[in-house]
């Protein structure tokens, strides 16, 4: 299995299969595909974690791409302007991912899913379940905006709005802190809540959290609509 990247600022995915190749994409995120190749729903890590997505919002089945009569082409991107990020995984490594980010991911890699604390669910932005992959295998992610990555070292943490998480490595410890006091959560524009992360491991951001772009629009679109009237 080949895979290119393309464009600038609204990235695609283009995978590359021999016959009998498969790989996994989110549902609804396909853009084109080869005629040999074999469109099938799948639930994502079973029936349990297929729920558990469609209870945060993400789709509940994955879409399997299998090339049956020849070699064929898939090509997936995401629905907001951003990039795509190839993570790629050793035997048993673990990464975990903001449901929303996931875009495909090739066959040998296993889901499952990982719950957060109810402090991170409400506050966090990144739902109650987050996502969790299993190496080997590749996992491909869009981010909104550009992708910033972060290395946390024990020396090192790093506090984070959790609007702005895209995954992070599974080993990280993850919780949810109160700003420093309230004068900032009022003031300060940046809201009530921090993420933590600590240990040795990546964190992906996204640099536009889809969260305070959607209510811009949203805020944007009732301002126009009530100018009008």
């Amino acid at each position: 299995m080949k895979y290119q990247i393309i464009g600038g600022s609204m990235q695609i995915l283009k995978f590359e299969l021999e016959q009998g190749e498969k790989i996994y994409s989110d549902s609804g995120k396909l853009i084109s595909k080869s005629s040999s190749v074999k469109m099938t729903p799948r639930l994502a890590g079973g029936l349990v974690s297929a729920l558990e997505r469609k209870m945060t919002g993400a789709t509940g089945l994955l879409t399997e791409f299998e090339a049956v009569k020849g070699a064929g082409t898939v090509s997936a991107g995401g629905i907001l302007p951003g990039k795509i990020v190839a993570v790629d995984l050793k035997q048993g490594q673990q990464f975990s991912a903001e449901h929303f980010a996931f875009l495909g991911s090739t066959e040998t890699v296993k889901f499952s899913m990982e719950t957060v604390g109810i402090g991170a669910a409400f506050f966090g932005g990144a739902g109650l379940v987050l996502q969790k992959f299993v190496g080997p295998g590749t996992v491909f992610m869009h981010v909104s905006g550009d992708a910033i990555v972060y290395q946390v070292t024990p020396d090192n943490p790093l506090e984070i709005d959790p609007g702005h998480i895209a995954g992070f490595d599974s080993n990280l410890k993850y919780k949810i802190t109160f700003v420093d006091n309230v004068r900032t959560a009022m003031f300060g524009g940046v809201g009530l809540f921090l993420a933590k992360f600590e240990g040795d491991g990546k964190v992906i951001a996204h640099s536009v959290s889809r969260y305070k772009l959607s209510t811009e629009i949203y805020l944007e679109g009732k301002q126009n609509t009530q100018s009008k009237s």
